[in-house]
């Protein structure tokens, strides 16, 4: 029965594993394996109610649990409150310029993934999943270790920043001697750096989680509620300020502020573990002769966390030591925390309090205005770290009470919302910016400060092959940024970064064509004048292009071998100056160019008249060559030749076919019938090897027009013969040039009977 049970469980089928565990306890008596058993079912079925009660019965049985066992019992409270996609997707969707998704911070030791969006180096290295949180890209096959830091945005961040900067490298200081457990001087260096960047919310929870490693709890969840009400769409504020609960006994806060947490970030491991180990406190009865049972059963009682789960919700766990008549649902505290946190990711920062901290603020009270402030919002985060996680109305919930703070609290001095005019530091990302660059510009970065003017010097952002502002920036392995189309028309020579030399072979093998957004933000919102006009230049580039192939335009010339209308014409492209020239037909729009034959004369480089291939596929090969099928289209006549960007250009005259009047169409329609069936007859004489590789390269043979006079080219099976019969290209091009269909027709009948006399 025991092993139905579990079958049942294992499939998902819970409410037939209750019937089989009860059954069996009945029939066999309890036993605490069958009353762990049925507890899980009922919470995995969301009776939450029934499994609590389940859960008590198991743990008077047995006296030794770990807190491991009620891992089914933390995923069934993880997926009933679990919200993740509502915060992630609102924090993933923000444009960020200076600011990391992952840790909501400022980046720190950039690194631009092939996807072109940027992340701390850090950040990347500890997501496991290899694949990008803003697209959702996957980067498997990426090794983050071979990423070079993003050279112009680390020396942007480091002349913007200096002050923030220099708390990272605090930070990593007091890392260092956190990984040491020399805990005291970890902190030492957290506070240092707090005084230099007060809003930073992981310095504060860097700090907490060293208090806490101190058994400093008090403080350690004083740190806690303050990196929530700075960024309360972070999932990890909320497990500091839950383990701060957790060591300081208040086991019941603790679980209402890890769901917290999981519902927004179900993923976080540790999150999970604490959650069952509060769990496993509140579930745990403390032995008869404990003097201290009596008081805290009357708070820390499965029986009464039932009450509240019955009394108020179904599907999940709410805080115990509170009143009944005060209590709001989980329910409406995860909604509560979940909608302050998704509101905060879509908004400006500029509703972000200000406050800073003296490096002592947990030891000696303030000793200035700005003393004053940072003990004031200290005092309030206080009282706020023994409000009931279950507020007795919506009037009462904290983070209302946190929205009025920051509405109704006054601002830091030092923080007048004027242009900074007196030389001092750029205003940092997670400060209250003084001035807001086109504040009613939708389009802004979330996090786009007022820059000095001294300091927005565009040549820092000129791209150092075509010496321009840098539009469509791409980021090399190596950490360089160029024009996306400078970049690749430098890679059509060389496979190496124009800057170090570095091999960018992985690079052109995975033809990556995305734009650095970063960078690509902050260009547009500190050089906006001069974007536009980069833009207007090439946009104007593009239209030349565009325009080459239209009458008396210049066209772009390949010049190789014969092709004709309709016929297919695959290339092997291997040079640099063609690789470009395919590209910017593909990138203009026209997906054409011209095709002629060389020409021995000196001062003749190609033929007089050639054919307009249109691309209809480009397959590329690592190193950078590529196949491009085309096939044939209009004919042309050249007026005059020329060279751009390394290749030839034409001005040419497109040609058409006499048109065919109503008396001469039915002797043409005889003749075409006569060709026709001499061309096929010649075919049908060839070898089998023979016939086969020309149907392989060419098609087969197209069929007899009877609309041949609609065509501006004439049929299609007569261009078909004319590319396959081996004739000498000056014949070729006789025929190519030739404006009257008849006069062709006549041409391969002479050709056809000549070569069926010499058989």
């Amino acid at each position: 029965m025991v092993d139905l049970a579990r079958q049942a469980f294992n499939t998902n089928n819970f409410e037939l594993a209750v019937d089989v565990y009860e059954r069996t306890i009945r029939e066999h008596g309890p036993s605490s394996d069958l009353y762990f058993g049925l507890a899980d079912s009922f919470a995995r079925s969301g009776q939450f109610e029934r499994a609590f009660e389940s859960y008590c019965s198991a743990f008077r049985l047995t006296n030794s649990i770990r807190p491991g066992v009620l891992k089914h019992l933390v995923t069934a409270l993880v997926e009933a409150v679990k919200q993740d996609s509502v915060v992630e997707d609102a924090m993933m969707n923000k444009n960020c310029i200076f600011t990391c998704v992952l840790c909501r911070g400022l980046l720190s030791d950039p690194v631009t993934i092939p996807c072109g969006h940027t992340f701390c180096r850090k950040c990347v290295e500890r997501d496991q999943s290899k694949i990008c949180k803003r697209c959702g890209k996957a980067n498997h096959f990426v090794n983050v270790s071979s990423i070079k830091t993003n050279v112009l945005l680390k020396q942007v961040i480091d002349v913007w920043f200096p002050s923030e900067c220099e708390a990272l490298r605090l930070k990593s200081e007091g890392n260092i001697f956190f990984e040491r457990r020399e805990f005291e001087k970890a902190i030492n260096l957290y506070n240092k750096a707090i005084l230099l960047a007060p809003n930073d919310h992981l310095l504060l929870s860097n700090r907490s989680h060293a208090y806490a490693s101190l058994d400093k709890y008090e403080e350690a969840l004083r740190d806690g509620e303050l990196v929530i009400r700075l960024r309360p769409d972070w999932p990890k504020g909320y497990f500091r300020k839950g383990c701060a609960l957790y060591g300081l006994g208040r086991y019941g806060d603790a679980v209402v502020v890890l769901l917290q947490c999981l519902a927004m970030d179900p993923t976080i491991i540790l999150a999970k573990n604490y959650l069952s180990k509060a769990l496993h406190k509140i579930l745990s009865p403390l032995p008869s002769n404990d003097p201290k049972a009596g008081v805290i059963s009357s708070h820390l009682s499965p029986a009464k966390l039932q009450q509240l789960i019955m009394s108020n919700f179904s599907s999940a766990i709410l805080q115990p030591d509170i009143a009944m008549d005060t209590i709001m649902t989980l329910k409406n505290i995860i909604t509560e925390t979940v909608t302050t946190a998704t509101s905060f990711a879509v908004t400006n920062q500029e509703h972000m309090p200000l406050f800073e901290f003296k490096p002592d603020m947990h030891e000696s009270g303030p000793s200035s205005a700005k003393g004053q402030a940072a003990a004031g919002w200290q005092e309030e985060a206080e009282k706020g770290s023994h409000y009931s996680s279950a507020p007795n109305s919506r009037s009462g919930s904290p983070f209302l009470e946190q929205r009025r703070s920051r509405s109704q609290s006054p601002p830091c001095q030092g923080h007048k919302r004027t242009r900074n005019t007196s030389g001092a530091t750029p205003t940092s990302p997670f400060q209250e910016s003084p001035f807001k660059l086109h504040k009613n510009d939708p389009k802004l970065p979330i996090d786009a400060v007022e820059i000095k003017p001294e300091l927005l010097n565009q040549e820092d952002f000129e791209c150092s092959l075509c010496y321009r502002l840098l539009y469509e920036p791409v980021t090399t392995p190596c950490g360089h940024a160029f024009c996306r189309h400078c970049l690749d028309r430098c890679l059509d020579h060389q496979s190496q970064c124009p800057l170090c030399k570095s091999s960018l072979v992985e690079y052109l093998a995975e033809r990556r064509q995305t734009i650095t957004e970063n960078i690509a933000g902050i260009v547009e919102t500190y050089f906006r004048q001069e974007l536009e006009q980069r833009r207007k230049t090439h946009e104007d580039e593009m239209e030349e292009l565009s325009r080459m192939v239209t009458d008396q335009h210049e066209i772009p010339v390949f010049v190789c071998t014969m092709a004709f209308p309709g016929i297919p014409c695959p290339l092997h492209i291997f040079e640099p100056r063609y690789r470009l020239m395919v590209r910017q037909c593909m990138e203009s729009g026209t997906r054409q160019f011209g095709m002629c034959t060389g020409n021995g004369d000196s001062e003749q480089g190609f033929s007089e008249f050639g054919c307009m291939l249109e691309i209809r596929d480009v397959q590329f090969f690592p190193d950078g060559r590529s196949l491009v099928d085309t096939i044939g289209g209009k004919r042309f006549k050249v007026i005059s030749q020329g060279h751009k960007d390394g290749y030839d250009t034409a001005k040419v005259e497109f040609l058409t076919d006499q048109p065919i009047s109503e008396v001469d169409h039915p002797r043409i329609s005889v003749l075409q019938t006569e060709v026709y069936g001499l061309a096929k007859s010649w075919l049908d004489k060839l070898t089998g090897m023979q016939r086969e590789q020309i149907l392989r390269h060419l098609g087969q043979f197209p069929g007899l027009e009877q609309d041949f006079h609609n065509n501006p080219n004439g049929s299609a099976w007569l261009w078909w013969t004319l590319s396959v019969l081996p004739l000498d290209t000056r014949i070729q091009m006789t025929m190519l040039a030739m404006r009257s269909y008849e006069e062709r027709l006549n041409g391969i009948k002479r050709i056809l009977m000549y070569m069926q006399r010499q058989r």
